[in-house]
């Protein structure tokens, strides 16, 4: 991420948008995916180098650009980059880190010492999975302030916008040169983990009142409001605090009960428990598959239920 700092930039608002974005933006993820992947099927850890770096540019761009959709001003307590530098800037900043983060990409590819076919195979295999969460993007704009999307077209979304993430563990194999059903497995391993974390953070979302705020008027409701909307006998109750202007700390606490008393809450945790015993599957093919799982294991809340009390 630090190489685009010594990109040059004349326009001073830029590189301090970009500065400020690279402050907070510290991915581990990504490239330790990578990593793991292509050590998990006999290949060299070390190529973490030539793609782990360029997609942490690209997840990047995708953040402020997601953030400029959403009209995210402050994120964890701090000014996300339209925030503090405004719509325009922010697309500008993002637009660097994608050119940065391809560029990279085929320098990086370039310098490996394997078959220009698999090389080709890696580039259009991140064009298609880029696409596809680009895609899922998209679609879920169609939700925005809707009460009425179903879970299961919710859920459906998610899976798109997980791609990213499959990208990584994917990659990584295919850089590994592993077996097509090694590859196949970890690719899907990763899709799920992608849903994973983008269903924890819906949970970790209802109980921000700021992002919670955010969701209701510029983005999809978080899924286990969804689950809890099916229930006929709160989803009165539960409308009527999304139809405020604006929903208070005390309402937000109502709103939690509510959908805890529907069943929202533990629908969740069965999906994750669901999606986390899937991507244990996946990983039959892998002989070091222990990482895989704790890594499953911590981006699942601690102590969610699993049935109503």
């Amino acid at each position: 991420m630090a190489s685009i700092r010594r990109e040059r930039i004349e326009c001073d608002e830029t590189r301090e948008a970009i500065s400020h974005f690279i402050s907070y933006w510290h991915d581990i993820l990504r490239p330790s995916l990578v990593s793991l992947a292509c050590e998990a099927v006999g290949g060299n850890p070390s190529i973490m180098a030539s793609t782990g770096g360029p997609l942490t540019l690209l997840s990047g761009a995708t953040d402020i650009h997601d953030d400029i959709v959403d009209k995210t001003m402050i994120k964890e307590k701090r000014h996300t980059v339209p925030g503090k530098f405004g719509g325009n800037l922010a697309l500008l900043a993002g637009d660097a880190l994608v050119f940065k983060g391809f560029a990279e990409l085929f320098e990086g590819l370039m310098r490996l010492n394997i078959p220009l076919e698999e090389k080709l195979a890696v580039v259009r295999t991140i064009n298609r999975l880029y696409f596809e969460m680009c895609d899922g993007e998209a679609l879920e704009l169609k939700f925005r302030a809707r009460t009425d999307v179903k879970p299961g077209e919710y859920l459906y979304v998610i899976r798109k916008k997980a791609a990213d993430i499959e990208v990584c563990t994917r990659v990584g194999a295919m850089l590994g040169r592993g077996k097509k059903e090694q590859i196949d497995a970890l690719g899907e391993y990763g899709r799920l983990l992608g849903m994973i974390i983008l269903l924890r953070n819906d949970l970790e979302d209802l109980l921000d009142l700021d992002i919670l705020n955010l969701r209701i008027k510029n983005e999809s409701l978080p899924l286990p409001l969804l689950f809890a909307l099916e229930d006929k006998g709160k989803k009165s109750k539960i409308l009527a605090i999304l139809k405020k202007v604006e929903v208070r700390r005390e309402e937000a606490k109502r709103l939690f009960a509510l959908v805890s008393e529907a069943g929202g809450v533990v629908k969740l945790g069965k999906c994750l428990e669901s999606l986390k015993n899937e991507a244990i599957l996946n990983l039959e093919v892998i002989e070091n598959k222990e990482i895989f799982i704790r890594i499953l294991q911590a981006a699942i809340p601690l102590g969610l239920p699993l049935k109503k009390s």
